[in-house]
């Protein structure tokens, strides 16, 4: 079993609006827009040039400690690999997944952090890569400004478009009873919360955040790029629905969960996720939600903010992978 541990509270990672939106559950007023462009200043009046005082006696140089040498890496690009066979036992389909994994993955004998990223309904387990997160995440290693990391993209299949839930067949026990330990039995990966995150696309972010909302003790962040939610209990109980645990998950302050959500201006989804968010905050949770003034419900946007996404998930993680801890040992 991994670690408990608790995760240090979102920031942000690149200019764009915030919205704590307006839910009448929530005390009034709660509505706050920022716009975080930078404008600039006015130029202050020159200040008068000080006279010249004596030159003091210089001081011993100080010795400073050598920085970690960052792992010598001769790759530029990460592998995907494909595992086109993966039978579900609880779902009785077969749900493949592919797995990205950073440059010099197999020579580097370290533990990597992961991310779980899952797909929209109507797509299958290439958006991501398709949508360019492969692209961002290569040229964010060369840069050396992206964590290095490993990201577990399945197929949904048919459970996934079920609104079924524990103790039923669920796409939920299938994440966390085949899919996980898989990667772990597999993958050389760091296990504990604060290293695993899970995220999705429109239906994915359903799924990403039913999931992290009552596990935060198995991911420590989570992300929903226009997530479809809804407020619908028919289709989804209050045990399982994201506006609901926004409300009544009584441990969600204490979890130190991060969470980050966002949507163009022009996005259905939108409506949804502004309530979640105004009732995290009547709580006074922290949350990222990030409206953009530019998007649709479509994969233009989504990959137009794909670089935000990565730089959410691995924003507290070692960015050097000399940094992470040795795969010849168990994980921390």
């Amino acid at each position: 079993m991994r670690p408990k541990k608790r995760l240090a509270l979102l920031t942000l990672f690149l200019p764009f609006w915030f919205l704590l939106g307006c839910d009448p559950l929530a005390p009034q007023p709660t509505a706050q827009i920022i716009i975080i462009t930078p404008v600039p200043s006015e130029t202050p009046p020159p200040t008068a040039t000080p006279l010249a005082t004596r030159t003091p006696v210089p001081t011993p140089t100080q010795i400073v400690t050598p920085s970690a040498t960052p792992f010598p890496c001769d790759e530029e690009a990460g592998q995907v690999l494909n595992f086109p066979d993966f039978r579900s036992d609880i779902a009785r389909e077969n749900l493949r997944f592919d797995v990205y994994v950073p440059p010099c993955y197999f020579s580097s004998e370290k533990r990597y952090p992961v991310v779980i990223l899952l797909h929209g309904a109507s797509y299958t387990e290439t958006q991501w890569v398709d949508i360019g997160m492969k692209d961002v995440l290569d040229q964010g290693f060369r840069l050396g400004v992206l964590a290095p990391m490993v990201v577990v993209m399945p197929y949904t299949g048919r459970i996934g478009n079920d609104n079924t839930f524990p103790p039923e067949p669920s796409y939920e026990s299938v994440i966390l009873e085949e899919l996980i330990p898989a990667v772990e039995r597999d993958f050389c990966t760091w296990n504990d919360r604060q290293h695993w995150a899970i995220g999705g696309i429109s239906r994915g972010g359903f799924w990403a955040y039913s999931l992290a909302l009552r596990h935060p003790d198995i991911f420590g962040a989570a992300g929903g790029h226009s997530a479809a939610f809804t407020d619908d209990t028919n289709l989804v109980p209050p045990a399982f629905n994201p506006l609901d645990l926004a409300l009544n998950a009584s441990f969600l302050g204490e979890s130190g969960l991060r969470m980050y959500l966002d949507n163009g201006a022009n996005d259905f989804a939108g409506v949804n996720l502004q309530l979640f968010s105004s009732r995290l905050s009547s709580r006074g949770i922290p949350h990222t939600y990030a409206i953009h003034p530019v998007g649709e419900h479509d994969e233009t946007y989504w990959s137009a903010h794909v670089s935000e996404y990565m730089a959410f998930y691995g924003r507290d993680w070692p960015v050097n992978a000399a940094e992470l801890p040795s795969c010849l040992e168990p994980s921390p």
